[in-house]
């Protein structure tokens, strides 16, 4: 819709949008693996096409990566207060006793290896007397010089996975330690030279924990693989199925931080896009989603604006989030110490005022590029904006620069993969059927940007009575997978004003071009 006019609402990269804890997988090498830490951001997306009234939104925001966990401590160690005493040979050979204790946490520490011998069997947890099995560390499992046996709670805290994947020669180790409940399954550490995991090393699914509680999600870890991914070096994710949001939500912004899904999207349902708060849905595998309540709350915690809260964008950086979101068609930025919030306004005042740039002021969305620099890209209209952000992240390095590419009307979203930079954005109104996302791309994050010869990437499907697919973000996850979230009109009976948030897989050619969508039910 022209600016001003009709609002196509789709509001939030992470590195793309996206943002999050990272799963590393550990190293093939006998001598012990280093720990590589990877980060990925994730992306948002914003909308537009409504009317006067509510003009376009947009969101963004670029998932900062982890810091790791912590170096592991030298040479194998036990727990012994009480099970069978387990001492590793540091020197590579079977454990002295070759026990496991009743207490030892599931999984156990996997098979810890001095100078490339493996201790088979796991070790010993000291404590539990009701804790699952000690898992046995598979023969050749990496934990080099530097390595840690990691002993593990017993009783109530022995978590299925226990530790995943020694860390090498003063590697770190990712995650690592599963929690209290039996449930999270730990993650794989990452080693610093990216080798692969040693020959065995596996995590059975579905074992005994600490005190009853489910193994972690995982399955196994194979060959250079991260437990719980079905490719390898992920995350674990499971089977989405659309709507992944429960009720009337639009223009998401999806991301991971700290081995958690979030999606920071527009509460929609109301006439003239009226809603005046922000809530945000957490998930530990992109299937099942809680609500964790409202993050912002224009009213009560804005003094320049009550009303049109839309399409925000989420960013971290020095262990600080940054939620760039619209209201009254301004461009506001609140932080916080957690990405549940509660948020607070950092200015006191817009960021970006009504039209100042030009077009409406909607649609923030957050990129951090490789080298640790922050980009804002925005706007609603013909053209759209960017400008590289202060390291205080509220600020402005110069002027936000224009971004004309043929179709633009909001919705920015930008992201990086293999040297290339990504620009996306959505088309049309988000009033109509035909409501869609186009992409170009670029060699700088400031663009040029050259609209790709295959467009739109993502379109309706009527013969499944998918309609008005727009206003997206985008998730990459460490193993290279990338998952495309946006909205659509409700189904049955949805419109522009009553939209519901869906996932999919987003692939790419061999030349880095994207393959056009195929939406699902």
């Amino acid at each position: 819709m022209p600016v001003q006019q009709a609002r196509g609402h789709g509001h939030e990269v992470i590195t793309p949008r996206t943002v999050g804890r990272f799963y590393g997988r550990p190293s093939m090498a006998a001598l012990g693996a280093a720990c590589l830490l990877t980060a990925l951001a994730s992306g948002c997306t914003s909308s537009a096409g409504e009317d006067a009234a509510r003009g376009d939104s947009g969101g963004g925001g670029t998932g900062a990566t982890p810091t790791g966990g912590s170096p592991s401590a030298s040479g194998g160690t036990t727990s012994t207060a009480s099970g069978a005493s387990a001492a590793v040979n540091p020197q590579g050979g079977a454990p002295a006793s070759g026990g496991t204790g009743d207490g030892g946490g599931l999984g156990g520490t996997r098979g810890g290896a001095g100078t490339g011998g493996a201790a088979i069997g796991g070790v010993s947890n000291g404590a539990g007397t009701s804790g699952g099995h000690a898992g046995a560390g598979a023969a050749g499992g990496t934990t080099g010089t530097g390595g840690s046996s990691t002993s593990g709670a017993g009783g109530d805290g022995g978590g299925p996975g226990g530790t995943r994947g020694g860390a090498g020669t003063g590697g770190v180790q990712t995650g690592g330690v599963s929690n209290d409940t039996g449930t999270g399954g730990g993650f794989a550490g990452r080693g610093t030279t990216g080798g692969r995991s040693g020959g065995g090393g596996e995590t059975t699914e579905g074992g005994a924990s600490g005190s009853g509680g489910a193994a972690g999600r995982g399955g196994t870890t194979s060959t250079g693989g991260v437990a719980g991914s079905a490719t390898g070096g992920g995350p674990v994710v499971g089977d989405p199925r659309n709507p992944i949001l429960p009720g009337l939500n639009a223009d998401p912004q999806i991301a991971l931080f700290d081995g958690v899904f979030y999606i920071y999207p527009t509460t929609d349902g109301f006439d003239g896009w009226s809603s005046s708060v922000f809530h945000v849905f957490s998930s530990p595998d992109l299937v099942s989603w809680t609500d964790e309540g409202v993050i912002l709350d224009l009213p009560r915690d804005l003094s320049w604006a009550d009303s049109r809260a839309w399409a925000p964008g989420i960013a971290r950086k020095n262990g600080t989030f940054y939620y760039y979101f619209s209201a009254d068609t301004q461009i506001g930025v609140a932080t916080s110490s957690s990405p549940t919030g509660p948020f607070k306004d950092a200015l006191g005042k817009p960021l970006v005022t009504a039209g100042q740039y030009g077009g409406q002021s909607i649609d923030p969305y957050a990129f951090t590029d490789d080298d640790g620099r922050s980009y804002l890209y925005f706007g609603n209209g013909s053209v759209g904006h960017v400008v590289e952000l202060n390291d205080d992240m509220i600020s402005f390095q110069g002027t936000p620069r224009d971004i004309a590419v043929s179709g633009f009307r909001e919705g920015s979203v930008a992201f990086k993969r293999n040297g290339i930079y990504y620009f996306m954005w959505s088309e049309g109104d988000t009033r109509s059927e035909d409501y869609d996302v186009a992409y170009g791309t670029s060699t700088s994050p400031l663009g040029p940007f050259t609209k790709a010869a295959v467009n739109p990437i993502l379109k309706k499907n009527t013969s499944q009575g998918i309609l008005a697919t727009g206003h997206n973000s985008v998730l990459a996850l460490p193993n290279g997978d990338y998952y495309i979230a946006y909205h659509r009109f409700a189904i049955p009976n949805g419109d522009g004003m009553h939209r519901e948030v869906c996932l999919d897989r987003l692939y790419f050619n061999e030349d880095g071009t994207i393959v056009p969508v195929v939406p699902t039910r």
